[in-house]
């Protein structure tokens, strides 16, 4: 095929390619209005007691939103379902979908931050259904969260307060709250009113005002009749009405609402209950088509794998005798290294070793050397001392100018000593003081002398003091290194 071929079939491919994007877009725009239209036809259905059919249109709704992974519409559909099992008395199950939708409007975040004030209806929504479940903590708590707008003239996040406040019997802040609420719905005309109005006339009678409660009851009842909006209160309203007009002794007006309320409520006791149990005999047909798309799927992979099988185990086989080879040639490489690390490790062992061997002789003849001169220089000392006791005896004016000398001496020499004491002995000194932090700089002295195994009395004599004070000292010296009565001073310090 010539260069002017490969152009031909790239441009075909990219035309294909175009037209797949085109008909892509088209196929989730209509899925899309049809999520929309199935949520339209839920909502009127729940609206006016259908509420078996509008689980179906919700359902329905899932199956097309999961198919376009629509995170918005998955979101409305599980807060809906919420609705549905809350007005059925399901509160953990209502909880459980409506924090569901929660998790898909944060999920929304992501991708999209203007979807921020759905977050705070999602929140707003637990709420409700936290409120209606009588926990009433948490659902102040999610009112809080409704961060979106602002919430002192949010209407429904006022309402809702209002509503937490007089289960609480919070009247004074529930007042507020709910009067605040009716003056900025009363300016848009708002369907909700029916809930404002009723939880107002809820208000007025904990606050034993009867009059402004049937006032606001029966205008919730009018924007019931005349809005069809929230028909499952009406039964409700009218027996508080009714009620109220019995403590007032108006028992006409009272009879005719309680009337009423029975005839209405009977006749959605009926309706509910046929609703009721088809509502939850409903099987859930997104599953259900989920498993028949599940099973068409693995039918047609199991056809492809039969074709492929041939193939397949070839490739397995090649593989197999491909990575046995890898296998072998690591083996034999791996022993390899292993005997040349080994070999190289047991040449620098026997090398640290004749290191050591030799630096332990050193060690051991410095320190005999050093023990040696230091030996002699105390004889050299006691000689001294002798002929300045004679000295002493016969021209004492002399005795005591050589005496200053000899001490200044002594001096010197313990300096010398300790300097090739160190040298011989790196280390002592800080691992002692490390071990032993209260040792005096002269017990430091002291143990330096007993670890070349020094007595008493050629300790006095190198470092100028009585043997009794040497005593002193290494009684200290044992008390500080806590050794018991029969621990030997002499072989501790010299494995320090």
């Amino acid at each position: 095929m010539g260069a002017i071929g490969y152009l031909v079939l790239g441009s075909d491919m990219v035309g294909s390619i175009n037209l797949y994007a085109k008909n892509e877009n088209i196929r989730v725009r209509d899925t899309l209005q049809l999520v929309d239209f199935y949520l339209k036809t839920a909502d009127e259905n729940k609206n006016n007691g259908l509420y078996a059919m509008a689980y179906e249109d919700l359902w329905e709704a899932m199956l097309l939103a999961s198919a376009v992974d629509n995170i918005e519409k998955l979101a409305v559909i599980y807060n809906e379902l919420g609705v549905l099992y809350g007005i059925y008395g399901k509160s953990k199950k209502a909880i459980e979908y409506k924090k569901i939708a929660l998790q898909y409007v944060k999920k929304s975040l992501v991708s999209n931050k203007e979807n921020s004030q759905f977050l705070g209806k999602a929140y707003y929504s637990l709420a409700v259904q936290y409120r209606k479940a009588k926990e009433y903590k948490q659902s102040l708590m999610y009112l809080d969260s409704c961060f979106y707008g602002n919430k002192n003239k949010n209407p429904y996040v006022l309402a809702e307060k209002g509503i937490v406040y007089t289960h609480q019997n919070r009247l004074k802040e529930a007042e507020v709250c709910l009067l605040a609420a009716k003056q900025l719905l009363e300016k848009e005309s708002k369907h909700y009113l029916v809930i404002v109005y009723s939880s107002l006339g809820d208000l007025y009678v904990e606050k034993k005002q009867l009059e402004k409660a049937i006032y606001y009851y029966n205008k919730s009842l009018n924007r019931i009749t005349v809005y069809k909006s929230h028909t499952d209160l009406q039964t409700d309203v009218l027996r508080k009405i009714g009620y109220l007009y019995r403590q007032k002794n108006e028992l006409k007006k009272a009879y005719a609402c309680l009337k009423q309320s029975t005839q209405i409520a009977d006749s959605l006791f009926s309706m509910r209950s046929k609703n009721n149990t088809q509502l939850f005999e409903i099987k859930n047909k997104y599953k259900e088509r989920l498993i028949k798309k599940e099973a068409y799927i693995s039918q047609q992979e199991h056809v492809i794998e039969k074709k492929k099988r041939i193939f397949s185990q070839l490739l397995f086989v090649i593989a197999i005798v491909f990575f046995a080879f890898l296998a072998v040639l690591f083996l034999f490489y791996h022993k390899a290294k292993v005997r040349r690390v080994k070999e190289e490790q047991e040449h620098k062992a026997i090398k640290i070793k004749h290191e050591k061997e030799k630096l332990d002789v050193i060690l051991e003849t410095k320190s005999k050397e050093l023990t040696v001169s230091t030996l002699q220089l105390i004889e050299k000392d006691k000689n001294i001392n002798r002929l300045l006791e004679i000295l002493k005896k016969k021209m004492p004016d002399s005795y005591r100018k050589l005496h200053r000398e000899m001490m200044n001496g002594s001096s010197d020499l313990w300096e010398r000593f300790n300097l090739r004491f160190t040298e011989v002995n790196a280390g002592f000194y800080e691992r002692l003081s490390e071990k032993y932090p209260l040792l005096t700089p002269t017990e430091q002295k002291h143990c330096a002398l007993i670890k070349l195994k020094f007595d008493s009395k050629e300790m006095a004599s190198l470092l100028n003091i009585s043997v009794n004070s040497v005593h002193i000292s290494r009684h200290r010296i044992r008390k500080k290194m806590e050794l018991q009565r029969d621990d030997d001073l002499s072989n501790y310090i010299a494995n320090i």
